[in-house]
């Protein structure tokens, strides 16, 4: 099975739904981690701001051509940014954006069962205001 495939398939199980916490080596799990480990490489980083109906992170990164949920982290900048668009009308959303950042090595598990990424956010490159979201 090829690399995106895998990905895709992985994401594809992951939006807000339970993945199967009892599996002691989750190859979903080992797909994400393998496909994280390339992103560090893939700077700038695309986010977005795209919460769902869990309680999973609402940012998401671009990975292999799919989003994959992102908790973020950071200074000023990125927290004035997340606070804007909390207050931003649903149809507004998602909202795109450059940055540079440290990627954790490590999937996170929502509490949902869901998988996630934790992001440092060191620098952001492009305004909200002109960020388009990829589709």
């Amino acid at each position: 099975m090829s690399r995106l495939l895998a990905v895709c398939l992985a994401l594809g199980l992951t939006a807000c739904g339970a993945a199967d916490a009892n599996t002691p080596e989750n190859p979903v799990r080992a797909a994400l981690e393998q496909s994280v480990a390339g992103l560090d490489a893939q700077q700038p980083l695309i986010l977005r701001y795209n919460p769902a109906a869990c309680a999973c992170p609402p940012a998401e990164v671009r990975l292999d051509g799919q989003w994959l949920r992102a908790e973020l982290t950071g200074d000023g900048p990125l927290q004035t940014w997340l606070a804007g668009l909390a207050r931003t009308p649903q149809e507004n959303l998602p909202v795109a954006l450059q940055v540079l950042g440290q990627i954790e090595r490590d999937v996170l598990r929502t509490p949902q069962g869901s998988y996630a990424v934790r992001i440092e956010v060191s620098k952001i490159l492009s305004p909200p205001a002109s960020a388009t979201p990829p589709k």
